[in-house]
Formats: structure tokens, C-alpha cells, sequence
């Protein structure tokens, strides 16, 4: 199993692009890096470094866990192991949402945590503010887009409703009863994944380099949406396998 540094991702992350002051929202299969170095401690603080103090990190922390209570600090996500990295440093901030919580960290990760309007795919969620705020992606050895469900919502599709999930969100300090806007999938259906959007987007995406023979990828939230979702409302079952 290969090896790496990791000056050697604070490099790919120079080469992809990635700049002060960037709000990025990370996809990772980290095993892309093979043996990462340190196994993965001190990750997080190159990340960290390249948006600087300005910056935003974002990567998501999904649960799916209401009904049932959800622990701000306690309730693991069931994606990943970039998302364990995040839950362990002192700076994160977590959206208070049992569904499709992100863990935060910057200097604007509370402004958008407040601005959060209880849905995980509309207009205030964090994915909608990225689209406002210039927001970028940066996909590391993985297809994974949660963007696209947002550009679902915002187009309308079939197989999908608006549906509100409720339950309990216990803190540290406090207890409260809350709700998130889920736009779930209320038909049998199978996505595709990568789907004919998404592959053409990537097909023509600027900034995509190869790392250890896995793709990796910094792209605009806004550029994807405007690309997307008018494809999409050409043909509202595009992302699903006949």
C-alpha cells in the first residue's frame, strides 16, 4: 500500500487550486492516500491551512437519525472517515439537524449554522448558502455529490417529495424539539451513480488531476447547478436507471 505525506496533499491541494478565503465542501474517500501519514492526524490542519482563517471547511455528517433523539456531540455520522477526522477537532461546529448534518469549520461556520432554515436541500440549507457564497467542492478520489439532490429539489422530480422529519436534539446544555425539510425518494427507483449529468460535468471540469489513480476534483457550486439543472428539467428522470 502506497504511502503519503502530508506535504504531499498540502501540494495536491495547491495544484487543484484551492486558495485563502475559499469555502469548500469536502468529498473524500481517504483511501485514495493509501497510508496517510500519521494516520490521518493532522489532516484536517491542511485542509485548515490552505483556506486559511478566512476560509470554510464544510463536509458532511449525515445520521438520518430522526425520529429518534440526535446528539450534537455524540451521534456519529454514518458517512466516512474524513467526518470522524472533523468530529475531533476543537473548532468544529455541526448543524443541529437528525438528518443531513454537516460538521463546520471557519470564521463564518456560525453565521451559516444560524442561517440554516431546517431543510437539507433548500434555499437556506448548507448547501444553498455554498451556492450563494461562491462556495466550491473538492471531490478527493470519489463521485459522491451531495450537490445533486439540491439541484433535485430545486428542479423538481418525480420520484421525490418534500417530506418533514421531527425529534428530539439534545446538546451538552440543552434539550429541544426541531424538524428538517428532507426531500426523499418516495418511489422504487435506482440512481445512477455517476450519472449522465454529473459524468458530463466532470468530463469537461477544468480543475481534475489524478492521484494515485483516483480522480480529484475542485469545481464552483453555482457552476454545477447552472450546468445541471436545466439538463435536468429537460428530462426528469435523467439520474434514474430505466
Amino acid at each position: 500500500m502506497k504511502k503519503t505525506l502530508l506535504k504531499d496533499v498540502a501540494t495536491l491541494l495547491e495544484d487543484l487550486g484551492i486558495s485563502k478565503g475559499d469555502h469548500v465542501l469536502i468529498h473524500a474517500d481517504l483511501r485514495i492516500f493509501g497510508r496517510l501519514e500519521g494516520g490521518g492526524h493532522g489532516l484536517v490542519d491542511v485542509f485548515r491551512h490552505r483556506v486559511g482563517e478566512e476560509g470554510l471547511l464544510v463536509t458532511p455528517s449525515f445520521t438520518f437519525t430522526f425520529p429518534d433523539a440526535f446528539h450534537l456531540q455524540k451521534t456519529s455520522s454514518s458517512i466516512g472517515a474524513l467526518t470522524t477526522l472533523f468530529s475531533r477537532e476543537k473548532s468544529v461546529e455541526r448543524v443541529p439537524d437528525g438528518m443531513t448534518s454537516y460538521y463546520l469549520i471557519g470564521n463564518s461556520a456560525s453565521e451559516f449554522i444560524e442561517q440554516w432554515d431546517h431543510s437539507s436541500y433548500g434555499e437556506g440549507s448548507i448547501v444553498g448558502q455554498l451556492n450563494r457564497s461562491g462556495g466550491k467542492i473538492l471531490q478527493l478520489g470519489t463521485d459522491i455529490l451531495s450537490l445533486v439532490h439540491y439541484v433535485e429539489q430545486t428542479v423538481g422530480v418525480p420520484y421525490r417529495k418534500l417530506q418533514r422529519f421531527s425529534g428530539v436534539v439534545h446538546t451538552e446544555s440543552e434539550s429541544f424539539a426541531s424538524f428538517t425539510d428532507f426531500y426523499a425518494r418516495t418511489s422504487d427507483v435506482k440512481k445512477m451513480i455517476p450519472d449522465p449529468i454529473r459524468e458530463a460535468y466532470f468530463s469537461q471540469c477544468d480543475t481534475q488531476l489524478s492521484f494515485n489513480s483516483r480522480p480529484c476534483r475542485l469545481f464552483n457550486v453555482a457552476a454545477f447547478v447552472d450546468f445541471a439543472a436545466p439538463r435536468l428539467a429537460a428530462n426528469r428522470m435523467a439520474l434514474i436507471e430505466e
